[in-house]
């Protein structure tokens, strides 16, 4: 598995690599500073937007369904003050961009995390008291995180046109889910164990060039799409 996972990485790194060379002087020429949306108005955008596709309607049906009342307030608030900390940010959207990268690493870690063996979540949470203590608080806790993601989103195409089908994002959660998955492996072995100086190195590696990737996706100028990623494109008789 870990040499698979570090191919696919690198593939990852290069397309990154590839498609920055070709559009970073563009960036550098059209780049403007965001549009004067709030918080506020991506939050109302995200609850009521008709524009939705049926998949996209359906998941903030089922996410809105599956908290109980105090989590959208409590989101609600959090995005409000993240949104006051960016008033005196001299780059903010790349600040926004960072923060999902954020967002997404947390959701995709304590999902690895429930797929523990039980014995072995209830070892690593008795040694990292930091992470969250119980099954039902981690499960609360990313559909919480899946709320700030889907408004933040919104806010960053409404704001900064950084909201793409196929774009940054997409590829982000690839590499998170891929080094998230490598994680619960190297959790498993050093719980269980069998961990080897091969498995340090290997994770080392990893860790490595998920930093390159986030750095280089921090450089992609909005609305960049990455082959291969994002929703499958609909049957079209226009040549490609």
């Amino acid at each position: 598995m870990w040499p698979a996972i570090v191919i696919v990485l690198l593939l990852i790194l290069g397309i990154c690599l590839a498609l920055i060379g070709k559009r970073t002087g563009l960036w550098a020429r059209s780049h403007q500073p965001g549009r004067q949306v709030g918080m506020e108005a991506a939050w109302q955008s995200w609850l009521t937007n008709g524009g939705m596709d049926e998949a996209q309607y359906r998941m903030r049906a089922d996410l809105l369904n599956a908290v109980n009342d105090a989590v959208p307030e409590s989101v609600h608030t959090s995005l409000l003050e993240f949104e006051e900390s960016l008033r005196t940010d001299a780059k903010p959207m790349l600040r926004v961009r960072g923060e999902l990268m954020d967002s997404i690493d947390r959701r995709q870690l304590n999902s690895e995390i429930l797929k523990l063996s039980e014995d072995m979540r209830t070892n690593l949470r008795k040694s990292h008291p930091e992470i969250l203590q119980t099954d039902e608080a981690t499960r609360a806790y990313i559909l919480a995180n899946e709320l700030r993601i889907a408004v933040l989103r919104e806010y960053a195409g409404l704001c900064y046109g950084d909201c793409a089908d196929g774009d940054w994002f997409d590829v982000y959660q690839k590499a998170s889910r891929l080094r998230q998955r490598s994680t619960r492996n190297y959790i498993e072995r050093v719980l269980g164990g069998t961990q080897s100086a091969t498995d340090d190195a290997r994770f080392h590696t990893m860790t490595l060039m998920d930093g390159e990737i986030r750095t280089r996706l921090l450089q992609v100028p909005p609305g960049t799409r990455f082959p291969g990623f994002g929703k499958a494109p609909e049957h079209s008789s226009e040549p490609a």
